[in-house]
């Protein structure tokens, strides 16, 4: 979503999310948790406050919030907008993307609607929300400094390290500190693009969000299986230039060029090669953003056509991705 400039007030855009935004509790007071940040505190401050998490809708009302907030504690507790307070279960983790998933036991809860971080643009206005305590609903305003979709794009195409770089996050200049970490972020139409992951409490830090759509790629696993098992290809891609359009005489810059096939990868036992452009992964137009990521999703083992252009013609060619080595 586009806006000219800074909205004369987020007061109703936060009105209207507060209730989607909760506070992970510990049963017991745990050291260095957001109570370490005020102005005086010692670092190993103990309190039970651990951080914020939000409310979604994925079959089901779960509630997000970082792996670090999520592990914090054996026992956690969740404080609802009028204070209410119920137990709540970790049923998936990822460590890689710094996400959990909590179940809660409270029917009719309003969970925040989810937007699209594919669409986000540098200069973006958003919010970040946050509750640590339970006792109110904090924000902090931004800009979208850096989408990380470039550097996601390249990252992904060899064996997951990408899941371990703060680069394929997103980038602002929003405060983001313990006591929002795992809180909601969205923009200007109330929707959440992002999660807010902390990286430390000092001033001028760079400031993280964990893009809705990662989270949206593996929430069906983590509320299924409680993990992500993810898969590789092993065909490092980049864009399609107008001058690589021109040359292979592909209507168009889309797709994802294969520059090169890595070595004992499941490409290399496919009929792909460096050339080649990636047109569609099954029925899915790609592109070398995305198609790293609908890659590490596809189940191992389980065959997939791509549409590929070579030689001036669309053909078809069975891929079948294989589990990441760890």
């Amino acid at each position: 979503m586009y806006t000219s400039g800074a909205p004369g007030s987020f007061v109703d855009l936060v009105a209207s999310a507060r209730r989607g935004v909760v506070a992970i509790r510990a049963a017991t007071p745990v050291k260095s948790g957001p109570a370490a940040m005020f102005p005086g505190a010692p670092e190993t401050t103990a309190d039970v406050g651990l951080g914020t998490g939000f409310l979604v809708e994925a079959k089901g009302t779960f509630v997000v919030t970082t792996y670090n907030i999520a592990t914090a504690a054996p026992e956690l507790r969740v404080v609802l907008d009028d204070t209410t307070e119920i137990p709540a279960k970790v049923i998936g983790r990822d460590v890689d993307l710094d996400i959990a998933l909590l179940s809660v036991d409270r029917p009719r809860l309003t969970a925040l609607p989810l937007g699209d971080s594919n669409d986000l643009k540098i200069g973006e206005w958003i919010v970040v929300l946050g509750n640590p305590f339970g006792e109110e609903v904090t924000a902090s305003t931004g800009v979208i400094a850096s989408t990380g979709k470039e550097a996601a794009g390249s990252l992904m195409q060899d064996r997951g390290m990408a899941y371990r770089t703060f680069r394929l996050f997103l980038q602002t200049d929003a405060r983001i500190h313990r006591g929002n970490s795992g809180g909601p972020v969205l923009d200007t139409a109330g929707q959440v693009i992002g999660m807010a992951v902390a990286t430390g409490d000092r001033m001028g830090e760079l400031s993280f969000i964990l893009p809705i759509n990662r989270f949206k790629e593996i929430v069906g696993q983590l509320r299924d299986s409680g993990q992500v098992a993810r898969s590789w290809l092993g065909a490092k891609v980049k864009p399609v230039t107008s001058d690589v359009a021109q040359q292979l005489g592909l209507p168009g810059t889309s797709g994802a060029y294969v520059t090169e096939i890595v070595a004992g990868s499941p490409a290399i036992r496919s009929a792909l090669r460096a050339g080649d452009v990636i047109i569609r992964w099954g029925e899915r137009p790609v592109d070398n953003r995305s198609l790293p990521w609908l890659v590490a999703s596809a189940p191992a083992g389980q065959p997939v056509s791509l549409a590929v252009w070579r030689n001036r013609a669309e053909i078809m060619i069975p891929v079948v991705p294989e589990r990441m080595p760890q």
